[in-house]
């Protein structure tokens, strides 16, 4: 079953919840949020405290969804290389921390897109890499490049190439 994400259209969204719960000096109802979001506890602790000024800075609110949509998929190998290369842009972009954190943008989507990139992009492997591998002859493997991720990530959270 598909989990919903995204109570929140956006990060100011989720500060202004945990700001008005630790008003109400409602601590389990704040613990709960930070754990529906996928932040971490001791991020949490360091609002509870008082010594962070919100629950979440883009970049972990950014970094919360995507690590609970990554346990929901129960990604792998090169799709968990792809989730933590998104990460990545996160960190070069706060923009990107918003789009991945918008509730009508699911990681799903980046992955099925850069899966179907490579599956139309096959290249047939060299003989020599193919006999070393001990492949059979002329196989074909489909390739998602980093250039080709990120081209996709933009247009897919950022609206870069296309409508969002």
């Amino acid at each position: 079953m598909e989990r919903k994400f995204g109570v929140f259209n956006t990060i100011e969204e989720l500060n202004m919840a945990a700001a008005a719960q630790k008003a109400e000096g409602d601590i389990e109802a704040l613990e709960a949020l930070a754990a529906e979001n996928g932040i971490e506890w001791d991020d949490a602790a360091d609002y509870i405290d008082d010594i962070s000024p919100a629950l979440a800075t883009p970049l972990m609110a950014a970094m919360g969804k995507l690590d609970l949509e990554e346990e929901e998929l129960k990604l792998e190998s090169q799709l968990k290389d792809w989730k933590d290369f998104i990460v990545l842009l996160c960190t070069e972009d706060p923009e990107m921390c918003h789009g991945v954190f918008r509730p009508d943008r699911h990681l799903a989507d980046v992955l099925a897109e850069g899966l179907k990139h490579a599956s139309e992009n096959r290249i047939v492997l060299p003989d020599v890499l193919i006999k070393k591998a001990g492949l059979p002859a002329r196989t074909a493997i489909g390739m998602t490049g980093r250039d080709e991720l990120r081209r996709i990530a933009e247009e897919y959270y950022l609206g870069k190439g296309e409508e969002a």
